[in-house]
């Protein structure tokens, strides 16, 4: 579905936003093996980990455990072996307010390791408030199928993944008079819903980080799909690119990974 959209203020940007986020809540339905409905209370939430069509792909195929913060709503979903733990210690012990202090993420972790897992990730993600493409005049579009000749440029990190789990489907590029790249933001497909953005920025303080990534917001919710933006609790810099975009702090999410001893 192709949406025609232009930019917006006043009450459409907040019926686009509730909209994006009856989306999510979809998604997180599938992500989490609950109900949208249940998004409606602020009620701690424990549900048995599963794998269903649909959800968010990720590197780590196999969700052992993870967490939800969203709207003042703290899911936690976890593998049948952590069920009980989740239910009689952790949910009892654990806020949505305050879920990643230091003391509770280590506590998850010595208990994840117990398993064999470690705490992969603790993110804040981010959903764009203002789609607004004027600020993105100097921006060009990057086509899926011309994503590919930016992988031999080793400073882009974040951008483009090229990963199997998920695909890189558009992008967007501010360059000099000279074609050097100044800044480039990218999003991956990692559900049908909702796709990534991820931004690398070789120039500060300039303000081409939020250009790209406000344009790129804009051009996903032309295609369809939810923008959502990540980044760690502690990288204010990019966090702030967030803000200047457009988005708002939305969730917050922990994941899970293998340990490799």
């Amino acid at each position: 579905m192709t949406l025609r959209i232009k930019s917006y203020c006043g009450e459409e940007k907040m019926k686009i936003y509730h909209g994006m986020q009856a989306i999510v809540e979809e998604q997180f339905a599938l992500d989490y093996n609950c109900q949208k409905n249940d998004f409606e209370n602020k009620e701690t939430l424990v549900t048995i980990a599963k794998k269903q069509l649909g959800q968010r792909r990720f590197e780590e195929t196999e969700n052992f455990f993870s967490i939800l913060i969203y709207n003042g709503k703290l899911v936690i979903t976890a593998n049948e072996a952590l069920e009980s733990w989740c239910r009689e210690i952790l949910a009892k012990k654990m806020t949505a307010e305050w879920g990643f202090e230091a003391q509770t993420l280590i506590m998850i972790n010595e208990k994840l390791r117990e398993f064999g897992y470690q705490i992969d990730e603790a993110h804040v993600y981010f959903l764009p408030f203002a789609l607004n493409a004027e600020k993105g005049r100097q921006v060009e579009i990057i086509p899926k199928e011309d994503i590919p000749s930016y992988e031999n440029d080793k400073r882009i990190e974040e951008a483009f993944e090229y990963e199997a789990c998920k695909d890189d489907e558009i992008g967007t590029v501010i360059r000099n008079e000279s074609g050097e790249i100044l800044a480039v933001a990218g999003a991956s497909s990692n559900s049908d819903k909702m796709w990534e953005i991820g931004i690398d920025s070789f120039e500060t303080g300039k303000g081409y980080a939020s250009k790209v990534v406000s344009r790129l917001a804009f051009e996903v919710w032309k295609l369809g799909r939810v923008p959502y933006y990540g980044t760690a609790l502690s990288h204010l810099a990019s966090q702030n690119v967030a803000l200047r975009s457009g988005f708002l702090p939305a969730f917050c999410e922990l994941r899970t990974i293998k340990t490799n001893c």
